[in-house]
């Protein structure tokens, strides 16, 4: 399946969130991304090394995140 239209295909609510909260947790980070209280990166020598999704939240805060983004849930 494309990736897409993986989260377009998915019908039931759960599978729907747990989706959307790997997906941002895999999500590669932009190379000018700026976090506050002067967190900061610096690049290894490997170029194909990037941090991906997000230092400030672990997977149950991103999926009480996109629950409250979705308007269900606590």
């Amino acid at each position: 399946m494309p990736e897409q239209t993986v989260i377009a295909k998915i019908v039931n609510e759960e599978e729907l969130v747990q989706a959307m909260v790997s997906r941002f947790l895999a999500w590669k980070l932009p190379g000018d991304f700026a976090p506050d209280a002067g967190v900061s990166f610096e690049r290894p020598g490997n170029p194909n090394i990037w941090p991906t999704g997000t230092n400030l939240f672990d997977a149950t805060q991103a999926e009480q995140m996109v629950r409250h983004m979705m308007g269900i849930g606590a």
